[in-house]
């Protein structure tokens, strides 16, 4: 990441009007993406364009919003402007307009392409299929809605560069659309580097904590995993002054203030929104009362009636996310709630849920009970699973616990699907961890009018554990108590009367192993 900042106060700049300021036309080494920071003790923001060089050719004067976000969970000293990508560039001339604010600098980034650039696969927004690991529980509409989301990691995240952990809101009302007023015209591998620089000039040049978005979608339709925290979480963003606590953004890489937003955009963005409206219940086609946290539109305290789906706009003074995309905002509520309903009336519904019966216990017969569903004709296959991970060979409807299952918990993954529905898995647990019934081994030698009892509790076939607990001797009305060494225990018996002498064994139990008992006789001698 080769970065460049020139204080404004050095870079040469006239006047060229009332509070307006000019640069001469800068030379540069190479670089893509432009912004400023200023102090933000700053009690008035200025208003920044600029234009760059490319190939000897001079673009058209292009404006540079104010960024409006929060720092989210680190404290900054620093505010400043949209990071904009302009292309690979070798030239710079810049135009301040109201006033030079203190400390105020020019930002040069050029992200360096990464050979990884060029190969992030080609996903689609929405519909994603039911991911391959097991579910913990039944599908729902909401697994369905998940788009594919490009990770981090993917886009080259380094993260060392955040600072401190992620912070999470208690609630979830709204999704909030934004642009990132960046050139249009980029192609698919510029993507990750574009990101990568958002996410360097949003920690080190701003000194945000992360990335301010939670989420970005490109021109491509391809969905990107912003701040960190964890997507199906509610990651607190620093992407709306005043309304970042409930909410999460989506920012659409380009400027859609002179570009339009295609249905790739519009469906991409639906999709995010359908998806985490989904999980908290919320509605893309309703509205929902808001209190400020503070934003130069809405007074904190201030309880406000938004749009559930909104545009920056609506809760600042900006243009974000450009007029193009914010008309193209009903569309995008109705698309996600058709998303939405689609999914919830094509996913095969339990109308009552599969079972498990059986005793929990090595080498007893659990039999799976699929339920209903609404769908007649369902395809049933069954997954048995031990402490959650599939047990080879192990797919029909009847499973033998086996000495491998002792102590385990076993449960069994039902998985229905029909003609022209979603799939459903429910993952229903057996009652309990598996036990083993031990058996008891008494034998009993008698010296004279002495005798010696030896106890020895065997597990079952294929258990390898060694039982512990106490074992309890009895001959006639003598007892004794003695605890097991290896899973056995000796008991000496004296002074006995002559004749035969039955002897009673029982086991108490313990570490997974049932009670039991057992027996033998002793004639003990004159």
């Amino acid at each position: 990441m080769d970065t460049l900042e020139v204080p404004v106060s050095t870079a040469g700049v006239r006047s060229v009007g009332p509070s307006t300021w000019r640069s001469g036309q800068l030379p540069a080494t190479p670089f893509t993406m432009v912004g400023f920071v200023w102090s933000a003790a700053a009690t008035r923001t200025p208003k920044v364009q600029v234009r760059t060089r490319k190939d000897g050719q001079w673009s058209r004067w292009w404006p540079l919003p104010t960024a409006h976000a929060l720092p989210g969970a680190a404290t900054s000293d620093h505010t400043g402007t949209e990071l904009v990508w302009v292309g690979r560039s070798d030239g710079i001339q810049f135009e301040i307009a109201g006033v030079l604010a203190p400390a105020m600098k020019l930002v040069l980034l050029y992200p360096k392409p990464l050979a990884s650039d060029g190969s992030i696969p080609e996903v689609g927004p929405a519909g994603a299929e039911l991911p391959s690991t097991l579910m913990s529980g039944p599908a729902t509409p909401t697994a369905r809605l998940r788009p594919q989301i490009l990770s981090r990691a993917e886009w080259g995240a380094d993260e060392s560069w955040r600072d401190g952990e992620p912070r999470y809101n208690h609630a979830f009302q709204q999704v909030h659309v934004h642009h990132t007023a960046s050139s249009n015209n980029y192609e698919r591998a510029d993507v990750p580097a574009m990101i990568r620089g958002m996410y360097r000039y949003h920690t080190y040049n701003l000194g945000w904590s992360d990335l301010a978005y939670n989420f970005l979608v490109d021109r491509f339709g391809r969905v990107w995993e912003g701040r960190a925290g964890g997507v199906r979480r509610r990651v607190r963003g620093a992407h709306t002054l005043g309304f970042n606590a409930t909410s999460a953004g989506v920012a659409v890489i380009g400027n859609f203030e002179i570009g339009q937003a295609g249905q790739r955009i519009t469906d991409a963005v639906a999709s995010v929104a359908a998806w985490k409206l989904s999980r908290w219940d919320g509605d893309p086609l309703g509205t929902v009362r808001v209190t400020s946290k503070g934003s130069d539109r809405f007074a904190p305290g201030r309880t406000v009636s938004l749009p559930v789906i909104d545009g920056h706009r609506d809760t600042n003074q900006t243009a974000c996310p450009g007029s193009h995309l914010y008309a193209q905002l009903p569309t995008i509520r109705r698309r996600a709630r058709v998303l939405m309903d689609d999914a919830a009336n094509t996913m095969l519904k339990v109308l009552e849920p599969g079972t498990v019966s059986g005793t929990p216990e090595v080498g007893q017969t659990l039999t799976a009970s699929p339920g209903r569903f609404d769908a007649s004709g369902a395809t049933v296959t069954y997954t048995w699973l031990r402490d959650g991970q599939v047990i080879p060979d192990a797919a029909g409807r009847t499973y033998v616990v086996s000495g491998s299952d002792f102590r385990a918990q076993l449960a069994v993954q039902i998985t229905a699907v029909a003609d022209g529905r979603f799939p459903v898995n429910q993952v229903i647990p057996v009652s309990g961890a598996i036990v083993a019934q031990p058996r008891l081994r008494v034998t009993a030698t008698t010296i004279e009018r002495r005798a010696r009892v030896v106890v020895t509790v065997l597990p079952p076939a294929g258990v390898t554990a060694i039982p512990a607990g106490d074992v309890v001797v009895r001959l006639g009305k003598r007892e004794k108590i003695r605890t097991l060494v290896d899973g056995a225990a000796s008991v000496r018996f004296l002074r006995l009367r002559p004749g035969l002498k039955a002897i009673t064994a029982s086991y108490g139990g313990g570490g997974g192993f049932k009670p039991a008992s057992g027996s033998t006789s002793v004639t003990v001698g004159s």
